[in-house]
């Protein structure tokens, strides 16, 4: 039994766009967590969907009265729709979760009790399973929970129980006074915005914990073509969150990069010096062996059927996600965006409710 002082602990911040396949089983384990109803608040921001999102939640609105805030983001972006949230949001704590996602009855049970145990941390989360369906659907998952494809992320490949300090977590719960200090998420940036929050947190002096008690599901992309399309992006708007603010790159947002430059390179440098071509041939070998060891393991779990897929997969990650993070020099938002880590950050956003 949870014993908690007469204050609002959560503010449970979900923004969305175009998320019906997903939206209502969120919202209805959303609102039935085994955790005092009285000591969370939901808000529910939508970016102008076009499919049934906004009809879904009213309905689920009327089947839960006096528990949901909807509120309108006519710019769209992930950005403004967390400051919309925020600045709505009365709880001691701040929670941001995908609309892309899935969480247990004790998520905010097992979050309160974690940031009692670090009242220091600024931000405590937990660990992600990441889940697909169909054929491409589980090998995408599969790729996207091993160190090959997504590096150092302790929250996406940490599979025993563990807790510690680290650079970020997911479906973070923030502190409020976080955002007085370093003040809101950059609304310049269409995507990644919360790696140049966080790099902004940890450069001002503030942690992130991280802990296995604490879980959540992600669902992948289920198909090529969008699993490549949002690495694509990924990889662009990480550069461009760089190019806004200090400390926002960590090593495993450029190896990408680096691999698709020393390609090109190398590819090009093969033609002319024997030298230059024995190194690049070197590093294929290298990287298909990393590739073929990589996907041996998905054989155990859907056949040998999946095992050229997910050498695939594993190829399309790095590449797209490399050819992204280059793209983002031919940007003119690129270039135009200065570096405002050091600033205070303009809390001004629009604010239309209903």
């Amino acid at each position: 039994m949870i014993t908690i002082n007469n204050h609002l602990v959560f503010s449970f911040l979900l923004v969305v766009r175009n998320e019906e396949d997903h939206i209502e089983k969120l919202l209805e384990s959303i609102l039935n967590q085994d955790f005092p109803r009285k000591k969370y608040e939901v808000i529910v921001v939508d970016g102008d969907s076009t499919d049934q999102t906004p009809q879904l939640i009213e309905t689920i609105q009327q089947r839960y009265p006096n528990r949901i805030r909807f509120l309108s983001n006519p710019r769209r972006t992930l950005a403004t729709g967390w400051n919309l949230g925020i600045y709505h949001s009365r709880g001691e704590y701040v929670i941001r979760v995908d609309g892309h996602s899935q969480i247990p009855k004790n998520f905010l049970s097992s979050t309160y009790q974690v940031t009692r145990k670090v009242p220091e941390a600024s931000c405590v989360g937990g660990i992600v399973e990441t889940v697909g369906t169909g054929f491409w659907g589980e090998v995408n998952a599969y790729v996207y929970s091993h160190p090959f494809g997504v590096g150092n992320s302790k929250f996406r490949t940490t599979k025993g129980d563990w807790e510690g300090y680290v650079d970020t977590v997911p479906y973070a719960a923030y502190k409020r006074e976080v955002f007085e200090e370093v003040g809101y998420f950059d609304e310049h940036l269409k995507r990644n915005e919360d790696l140049e929050m966080h790099a902004r947190i940890r450069n001002s002096g503030g942690s992130f914990f991280l802990s296995t008690a604490i879980r959540s599901t992600y669902y992948v992309r289920n198909t090529l073509s969008a699993f490549v399309k949002k690495s694509f992006g990924d990889g662009k708007w990480t550069m461009m969150a760089n190019k806004r603010g200090t400390g926002v790159l960590r090593w495993r947002h450029l190896i990408p990069f680096a691999v698709v430059l020393l390609s090109a390179v190398l590819g090009i440098a093969s033609f002319f010096s024997p030298v230059a071509l024995t190194i690049f041939l070197v590093l294929i070998g290298a990287y298909l062996s990393l590739l073929v060891f990589s996907s041996w393991g998905i054989t155990r779990q859907r056949g040998w059927k999946a095992f050229a897929p997910c050498m695939l997969s594993f190829l399309l990650l790095h590449f797209s996600r490399g050819f992204g993070s280059a793209s983002s020099f031919m940007s003119k938002h690129y270039w135009r965006n200065e570096r405002v880590h050091e600033q205070r950050y303009d809390k001004k956003i629009t604010n239309i409710a209903r």
